[in-house]
């Protein structure tokens, strides 16, 4: 069904590519009492001189928020060229060549919220945060929880900032 998520060891060890990031979006999550999936960011490099093809959806519409959560983020699709031109690409690519040294990023979707953000439990949030998904300032903006310096969640600061700030 061309979903395959072959290990980076399967992809470069059987073509000329070298994987230079497969890793978790950060910060694009749609907030909510429930907060959306995060999406994956992969970037390829070409060895030697190649092609590619995509077959991808999601890149116009945001997945949606539902019962007050935040919409989450399209994916979006990325040529850079070794001679330092971009070129943002669409979701649907038929073959394309590349050269040596050209890049391809591909950000996958990342979902939507359910449920008022502000209702999250602060020490979830908290947890997101030291697990390098979302900001401190996201922490605070998107879901009300204030955090110390020392990423504690700060109650009193909390309870002000999703009173004084309720989401729409």
């Amino acid at each position: 069904a061309n979903t395959r998520n072959n290990p980076v060891e399967d992809i470069e060890s059987h073509l000329p590519l070298r994987v230079n990031r497969y890793e978790l979006r950060a910060d694009v999550i749609g907030a909510g009492q429930w907060r959306g999936g995060l999406g994956a960011v992969r970037e390829f490099e070409f060895l030697a001189d190649g092609g590619i093809s995509v077959e991808g959806d999601g890149h116009v519409q945001r997945p949606w928020g539902f019962v007050g959560g935040s919409d989450g983020q399209p994916a979006a699709l990325c040529a850079y060229r070794a001679d330092g031109g971009s070129e943002a690409l669409p979701s649907k690519l038929p073959y394309r060549t590349a050269k040596a040294g050209d890049r391809f990023e591909a950000l996958g979707p990342a979902g939507g919220g359910y449920g008022n953000p502000f209702e999250r439990e602060p020490e979830r949030v908290r947890a997101d945060v030291l697990d390098g998904l979302i900001s401190r300032a996201t922490a605070k903006t998107a879901f009300g929880v204030v955090l110390t310096d020392a990423l504690e969640v700060d109650r009193a600061a909390t309870e002000s900032q999703r009173a004084a700030r309720p989401p729409a």
